[in-house]
């Protein structure tokens, strides 16, 4: 009994440890968890203290001094900003007692009191803001002016920089260009005493008027270099290329007299100078168009004197052509008349003799304006500009008068070619039909000669009746081409038809010749053979041909395809 009490006791008292060390763990833990949010609680209050409020009210009341509006608005606000700082000064009082009873309170109290510490600490974190953004509005012109001041002056500070790294490329420009940045500095100057006394829209204006006096200086900057390139370079360039182009033409001996080069070259210099003057000056515009039309007179005085040089060059070289093309076409007018006559009546031509009378007043024509063109080149002040146009009208007027007589001939040529080429062909007609006549007599072909004869008769009526219309004159061109197709189609048809039909027979001969040798040898050859002899005496020689050749190839096969192969019909005697 005594043991089983002790035992007891034993764990009476474990339970009363363990208890205690259970407080003991949850209060550390209670006060961790106060202290942790009281850290919180703390830096939410630290950043209620560390807010801009102050800055931008003080900002607000130094404006409000010069600007009723604004001191209305400050004056409407300053209870409410009050309030702000008064929120915080007793947020750090409750702080404190709130820190103060966390050393001695229990767990719930204090927790209670960081309750409405928070509560407080909320509150007048929302009325700063309210009051924040009350003051930004009242701020907002002041905030928008000092923006466009400041990317306004980032602006000027680029302009100024592009400037001062090329400052060498400006000439005697940079005393203007130094002068004006000042100016525009000074100009700022002014911009922030308005912004000082609190004048925004006085100073917004100013900063405009800031703004369109960098867009002019920078548009002036970007220009100015490649103006005095231009001043000084480019233009003076063109004007000694103009009159290095002038010299060599002169001593070609082209005149410019009367594009008077010099003086105008001699005015467009002066007026360079006094662009240049106006660069110096600084009047970019006006000396950018001043450059724009002494480059523009240059290019003028270029192109009159390439004008000139193309007139001189085309008219060297196109008129002794067309002298000599005149004198060509004369000649040929003349072969043309004496051809003319001599065929005028064999080809029934009508009656030329008014174009011949046209054809000899042109030329008498472009005579006359080949010596006009000629005197007016002997007058050497006379500009080459002024004669192109005639000298145009002269060349195309040559050059037609050409094309004229050259239809003219090659229509006479033409006739005449049509008869000689119908007698050359009547020759090879009558040959072709002599050796298709000797063909026919030469084999003797049964059936055949006879429709030869019939043939070659209307063949050579063909060639007859073409040799009929060559008697006639005046010649009629069209029956006699036409007359002459016809002879020629039939002849080389009956040509050709011959020709097979001959070679056809002498194959159907040879292979009779070769397979009579097995006629008394094989019955069915001998029947073969005679029918194919029918057929080659009633004229089927293709049929005749084909049943000799089978009867042939059933004795001995490959013999035609030699016969084929080597077009030799003594190989049907070959063993």
């Amino acid at each position: 009994m005594g043991f089983g009490q002790d035992v007891i006791y034993i764990y009476i008292c474990i339970a009363v440890l363990v208890l205690i060390l259970v407080l003991i763990l949850t209060g550390r833990i209670h006060q961790k968890k106060a202290a942790e949010r009281m850290e919180e609680l703390k830096k939410d209050i630290d950043e209620l203290s560390s807010n801009s409020l102050e800055y931008k009210y003080n900002k607000a009341s130094a404006f409000s001094k010069s600007n009723t509006d604004i001191m209305d608005k400050v004056n409407e606000i300053t209870p409410q900003y009050k309030k702000c700082f008064e929120g915080i000064e007793a947020c750090k009082k409750e702080q404190a007692d709130t820190e103060a009873q966390l050393k001695h309170g229990k767990y719930k109290k204090n927790m209670e009191a960081m309750d409405h510490l928070e509560v407080s600490v909320q509150e007048t974190d929302e009325r700063i803001r309210l009051v924040g953004k009350t003051l930004d509005r009242i701020l907002e012109k002041e905030t928008k002016t000092r923006e466009f001041a400041n990317a306004l002056k980032e602006r000027f500070r680029n302009v100024k920089t592009v400037y001062t790294d090329n400052r060498m490329s400006f000439y005697t420009s940079k005393i203007y260009f130094d002068s004006r940045l000042q100016e525009i500095e000074n100009d700022f100057s002014g911009f922030e005493e308005w912004m000082n006394a609190s004048e925004f829209d006085k100073a917004r204006e100013e900063g405009e008027k800031i703004a369109h006096e960098v867009d002019i200086l920078s548009s002036q900057i970007a220009a100015c270099p490649g103006l005095y390139g231009k001043a000084k370079a480019i233009i003076p360039q063109a004007m000694t290329e103009v009159m290095e182009h002038v010299e060599e033409s002169e001593a070609d001996g082209i005149n410019f007299d009367y594009i008077n080069v010099e003086n105008r070259l001699n005015e467009n210099k002066e007026a360079l100078d006094l662009a240049i003057k106006k660069l110096d000056a600084g009047s970019i515009a006006a000396a950018n168009d001043d450059l724009n039309e002494i480059a523009d007179e240059v290019l003028k005085l270029q192109d009159e004197i390439a004008k000139e040089q193309n007139a001189v060059k085309e008219i060297n070289e196109g008129f002794s052509s067309d002298i000599e093309t005149i004198k060509e076409t004369e000649t040929e007018l003349q072969e043309i008349k004496t051809l003319y006559a001599g065929v005028k009546d064999r080809f029934g031509l009508e009656d030329w003799s008014q174009r011949f009378t046209l054809s000899d007043e042109q030329i008498v024509d472009l005579k006359e304006a080949a010596d006009l063109i000629n005197n007016q080149l002997k007058k050497k002040d006379l500009p080459r500009v002024d004669i192109i146009n005639y000298y145009h009208e002269f060349h195309e007027d040559t050059q037609g008068f050409r094309q004229q007589i050259q239809e003219m001939k090659q229509r006479l040529v033409g006739a005449s070619s049509d008869e000689e080429r119908a007698k050359k062909q009547l020759v090879k007609l009558e040959l072709i039909l002599n050796e298709v006549r000797l063909n026919a007599a030469t084999h003797q072909l049964p059936n055949v000669s006879s429709q030869f004869e019939k043939d070659i008769k209307q063949g050579e009526r063909l060639i007859q009746r073409v040799q009929v219309v060559l008697s006639h004159s005046p010649l009629d061109v069209k029956s006699l081409n036409a007359d002459l197709q016809d002879a020629i189609d039939f002849v080389y048809k009956l040509y050709n038809n011959a020709k097979n039909l001959i070679g056809v027979a002498v194959m159907v001969e040879n292979a009779i010749v070769f397979g009579n040798r097995f006629r008394s040898s094989y019955p069915s050859m001998d029947s073969d053979l005679t029918r194919a002899e029918l057929c080659f005496q009633n004229g089927e020689y293709t049929r005749a041909l084909k049943i000799a050749i089978q009867a042939i190839e059933n004795v001995h096969p490959g013999v035609y395809e030699k016969l084929i192969a080597r077009k030799d019909p003594a190989v049907m005697n070959q063993d």
